[in-house]
């Protein structure tokens, strides 16, 4: 009889126990309630009798931790706080290198999405457990999800490496409505915004990441309509098809860029423009009476427009001498790639607003970068953003579930590690599955809900007092008996 009642004075200790656990880490990030389970105890003795047996108390049959999930705390303003809606699990080492994570027991997992970074740039949590992550192409995809490819994530203390323009895009609406040019290219001044009719420009970056200003010219030259030629010197017409033609001509600052195999224009002599004499190598456009492009034309037919450093072998000569000085590195100021040549994708249009505009503008380089940023987004890929503009995958956070979560092993600190019970971790990436979403800037709060566990301290406690009244009253019920004379 007396075991009875301290069975019930241990489980109700275990009980008090439990939910003063839960209560004292109501503020912990990540924790996971517990439950006290209990069953009873009787004999199973082949003489005893089912129907008159009491029982011999209660046992304590499992302390059961409750994976529901916690409140978000909404935006912290640290970015590598992150907190999973959903069911899975970061993965976390001990190591830098992930190396005792292959040994028995190397991994843990948390919910505890409070991250930092240590001096070595690692992300880390408060205890200096590494949090794991999969490498990712270019594009923040996962290039091998096995949780025995995870490794530690750095963030990048360098700056960003530059890379050189190959290739720009536009697209251009040239107004139809604009007047042509009486003289077109023969009076073509840049300094002079009457000499042509629009101009726009954009940024290349050299081999060492400097940004040059390039700026497109565009002349209306001319509608074919029948009418006479005023460039011809042999006073001929224009075609009398309807079509529009312009030319464009590139400058770098007060540099004039040449357009590898481009077409020859020529700024009369006697011109009173500052580039009275040049001799430019541009493009001309035609246009149909529908405003789209027929052709795009250069000194022998149709042509790409690319800007190039190779002079000598894509001109004829000028004035008796290859025309190195108006290649691309010489109007970047020498010292950078002389190979370096860029290809420009630009789609004319020439429609009946009176507009001149610029849209869809591309450029596949950059200037060297200082990290500015670091994010993480749904799917738990960690972005770099840099002072050039350019974003970047590190990495991708590693995500894990268990086919039994309440058979992971507590180990404190708010991590778990896999036992038989719980099964294998089972790998995967946020927002697939029942891994959860990955929200950053944001931490996941207990799920402890101080109401439910101060009830249960006044249960656990008047259970305690009532299993050590049962054993007093046993007690005094013994003296009796011991006091018979």
């Amino acid at each position: 009889m007396f075991n009875t009642s301290i069975s019930g004075i241990r489980g109700s200790q275990k009980y008090l126990d439990t939910t003063s656990n839960n209560i004292s880490n109501a503020n912990s990030y990540g924790f996971k309630r517990s439950r006290a389970e209990f069953a009873d105890l009787y004999s199973n003795s082949v003489f005893s009798s089912v129907k008159t047996n009491t029982g011999m108390g209660t046992t304590t049959t499992n302390v059961a931790q409750q994976f529901s999930q916690g409140s978000l705390s909404g935006d912290t303003g640290n970015n590598l706080d992150m907190a999973i809606s959903g069911n899975g699990f970061f993965v976390l080492s001990s190591s830098e290198n992930g190396t005792n994570a292959t040994a028995n027991g190397g991994r843990s997992y948390t919910r505890n999405g409070a991250f930092q970074i240590n001096k070595d740039g690692f992300i880390v949590t408060a205890m200096g457990d590494y949090l794991q992550g999969y490498d990712v192409d270019k594009t923040g995809n996962a290039t091998n999800l096995d949780i025995t490819s995870t490794h530690a994530i750095q963030i990048p203390s360098d700056t960003g490496a530059p890379k050189q323009t190959s290739k720009m895009g536009m697209t251009v609406n040239l107004p139809a409505n604009a007047e042509s040019l009486k003289h077109g290219m023969t009076d073509f001044d840049h300094k002079d915004s009457s000499t042509y009719t629009n101009a726009t420009s954009q940024t290349v970056y050299d081999s060492l990441g400097g940004a040059h200003t390039i700026t497109y010219y565009f002349v209306k030259d001319h509608v074919n309509d029948g009418s006479p030629n005023p460039q011809d010197p042999a006073g001929g017409n224009y075609p009398n098809d309807g079509h529009t033609i312009w030319n464009v001509v590139a400058y770098m600052g007060d540099t004039q860029v040449d357009i590898s195999g481009g077409k020859k224009f020529t700024v009369d002599n006697g011109s009173a423009s500052s580039d009275h004499g040049q001799v430019y190598y541009g493009v001309q456009l035609e246009f149909g009476t529908d405003g789209r492009l027929i052709s795009q034309k250069g000194e022998a037919g149709e042509i790409a427009i690319n800007f190039t450093n190779n002079g000598s072998a894509t001109y004829p000569p000028e004035n008796g001498g290859a025309r190195a000085a108006n290649t691309l590195a010489a109007a970047m100021g020498g010292g950078v790639d002389d190979s370096q040549e860029v290809n420009l994708d630009l789609n004319y249009t020439q429609y009946g607003s009176s507009k001149f505009s610029i849209s869809n503008v591309t450029n596949d380089g950059y200037s060297t970068g200082l990290l500015e940023n670091v994010e993480v987004n749904e799917y738990g890929v960690i972005l770099a953003s840099y002072s050039n503009g350019r974003q970047e995958a590190i990495a991708m956070v590693a995500m894990a579930n268990f086919n039994n979560n309440q058979g992971l092993q507590k180990i404190g600190d708010t991590q778990w590690k896999e036992s038989l019970h719980s099964g294998e971790a089972q790998a995967g990436q946020a927002k697939t599955g029942l891994m959860g979403a990955i929200k950053g800037a944001n931490l996941e709060l207990s799920n402890v809900e101080l109401a439910t566990e101060l009830v249960d301290l006044i249960i656990a406690q008047r259970s305690y007092q009532a299993n050590a009244q049962a054993l007093q009253t046993q007690n005094t019920a013994m003296d009796s008996i011991m006091n018979i004379r």
